[in-house]
């Protein structure tokens, strides 16, 4: 009698142990499917926003492409003064913080992307271009061109960065192979550098900075 209740609690208790194992092993596989789950939620997020960010950028190439074409539009005395409502200025404005937002620094100048009047900053709000629509209204583009020049007026009365080689000649035996010959003619004192930061905004809060200098 005693073997037989003896047996019969052990195979009792494998049972109970069994059942335990199979509950523990249930939890561990359902942690395991919540972090595998959530590793691929996180991972087809981060490549969306890479999407994104790269169709900002692209988005931003287009609108330095239409600054650009409003700069050889202009071209002429109308880029010797600042022209506010279209996001020009004459003059360098070296203290220009592109990126920055809300800044409590009152020597900074941030551009006022959002047409909000730069609100949350003690510094200088410089003006934007008119906002441009792209890919259907999914990007939203601004853009800020400054000469590089002290300040604003004709080239020749103030201080400007210029071409490498804009005092020499566009005569004379410019272009020849000649370390001899020097170009002496009328310098060419109207091609001048330009500055384009472009901002784009895209879907889920994507922004885009890009910076182009161009010769004109």
């Amino acid at each position: 009698m005693t073997i037989r209740v003896t047996v019969q609690n052990t195979a009792r208790q494998q049972r109970g142990m069994s059942l335990l194992f199979a509950m523990m092993a249930l939890v561990v596989i359902s942690l395991a499917a919540v972090a595998l789950v959530r590793s691929v939620d996180t991972g087809s997020l981060v490549i969306g926003n890479l999407g994104f960010k790269q169709d900002a950028t692209v988005a931003a190439g287009e609108v330095a492409e239409q600054a650009i074409t409003w700069i050889n539009a202009n071209a002429g005395p109308a880029l010797q003064n600042d022209l506010v409502a279209q996001g020009y200025y004459a003059a360098s404005r070296t203290s220009l913080d592109v990126t920055g937002q809300g800044s409590s620094d009152k020597n900074r100048a941030v551009v006022d992307w959002d047409g909000n009047g730069c609100a949350g900053s003690a510094g200088a709000c410089v003006q934007a271009s008119p906002e441009i629509q792209l890919n259907g209204g999914s990007n939203r583009g601004r853009y800020v061109i400054t000469r590089l020049c002290s300040a604003e007026g004709a080239p020749a009365a103030v201080d400007c960065a210029m071409p490498l080689g804009s005092a020499l000649t566009s005569g004379g035996n410019m272009g020849e192979v000649n370390y001899k010959a020097r170009n002496l003619s009328v310098p060419v004192s109207n091609l001048q550098y330009y500055r384009i930061v472009v901002r784009v905004q895209g879907p889920r809060g994507t922004a885009a900075f890009t910076e182009t200098i161009v010769q004109r």
